[in-house]
């Protein structure tokens, strides 16, 4: 199967799911960002990295089953069958909010490893998930049986967008290409927010280039995408119509 490097970690986040999924009841967690769009919403964009909300789970029996998934014989033995060889993982950070785990795959026909990192995360509210099939196309990608995994609706994906955009440390090319895709899914009820979030919302929004979505989004998008969707006017189209959203927010 000849894969890119992007769809090996692809392959990797999904095969790590299916594991999870099987050890964790599906109202504990939530797929968020990039995966979550990737999987349920039709997106175009790989997501370099899989990003999971938790609760209840205690911070020790969650590092515990990440840690048995990835130390698996027979998770290995999966991958394997893809080509890939062998993996290193770590986890830098195990904390009460935030649990991370950095892994790095090599693979028998690209020279380099390929990094990327799961990241679990403890909100202080309560979060409502919903039950999915990942999209049929995905799947068969990876000649890989049906799978359904927990992950944030519609709305609740809209918003947890906005404020990222808002809120991220480093303004990210990604977040504003989600947030359009995401607003062409398909009508969806308005997202209550604060005016300062919506507002800062707007300000990071026209703080990114079009250099910035070319290095942080074009390169990630499935390669039949990346020539019609790396022209400037697009991406002055997507600006455009994200403000005029972000604006009807506050009437």
């Amino acid at each position: 199967m000849d894969l890119s490097s992007k769809m090996y970690i692809e392959l990797f986040h999904l095969m790590f799911l299916r594991k999870f999924n099987d050890n964790i009841a599906p109202e504990l967690y939530a797929i968020k960002g990039g995966c979550n769009l990737r999987f349920f919403f039709q997106s175009m964009r790989y997501s370099e990295d899989l990003g999971i909300d938790v609760q209840t789970i205690q911070k020790q029996t969650l590092e515990k089953k990440v840690d048995k998934i990835l130390n698996s014989s027979s998770f290995l033995k999966l991958l394997q069958g893809y080509g890939v060889t062998s993996f290193n993982k770590s986890s830098p950070k195990q904390t009460e909010t935030t649990q991370r785990w950095k892994v790095q795959l090599h693979i028998d026909r690209l020279e380099m490893p390929v990094n990327t990192k799961i990241e679990f995360s403890r909100r202080h509210e309560e979060f409502q998930s919903e039950l999915s099939d990942v999209r049929r196309e995905t799947c068969q990608q990876y000649h890989l049986p049906p799978m359904r995994l927990s992950h944030y609706e519609l709305h609740d994906a809209v918003k947890q967008k906005i404020l990222a955009l808002a809120y991220r440390s480093l303004t990210q090319a990604r977040d504003v290409f989600d947030l359009y895709h995401l607003l062409h899914v398909e009508n969806h009820k308005k997202i209550e927010l604060g005016r300062n979030d919506i507002e800062k919302a707007k300000e990071s929004l026209l703080s990114v280039g079009f250099n910035d979505y070319q290095s942080q989004v074009v390169s990630f998008l499935e390669a039949k995408y990346q020539k019609a969707l790396s022209d400037s006017k697009h991406w002055e189209n997507i600006v455009d119509e994200i403000l005029v959203y972000l604006e009807g927010l506050t009437k």
